[in-house]
């Protein structure tokens, strides 16, 4: 004996499918989505913040790290920073590292992100 499925149940279900299915693919993509624009750079690194950046890099920066962030008496060659890490950055920069005092409490965060955006193309040369 056959069980008879009505046609608008078999429609329902398989809407129903793939609606999760696409829904899966699109979690997928925004959980794999490149932080990267177009150009090859993260969003964030935008000419004006990479320019405030460069001033900021200036003032604060400079006297440890070099003109071209070369480092030397124990600062961090800052050419050599992983640019996928930029939450590495942030907590070097927040917190300290060795030799380099923290700027907790005397830069915010959307200042250490805009010294980033300097360091993380390079001094605006990527």
């Amino acid at each position: 004996m056959k069980k008879f499925i009505p046609d608008s149940l078999i429609s329902t279900l398989m809407l129903l499918a793939a609606t999760m299915l696409s829904a899966q693919v699109h979690a997928d993509d925004a959980a794999n989505a490149n932080p990267w624009g177009g150009d090859g750079r993260p969003a964030e690194f935008t000419p004006e913040r990479i320019e405030k950046g460069r001033v900021m890099y200036k003032q604060l920066c400079l006297r440890c790290h070099g003109p071209e962030m070369v480092g030397g008496n124990n600062a961090f060659d800052l050419r050599t920073f992983p640019l996928n890490d930029r939450a590495r950055f942030f907590n070097s920069v927040t917190n300290g590292k060795r030799a380099m005092p923290p700027w907790k409490g005397i830069l915010s965060e959307e200042e250490v992100g805009i010294v980033w955006a300097y360091v993380g193309t390079r001094g605006g040369k990527l």
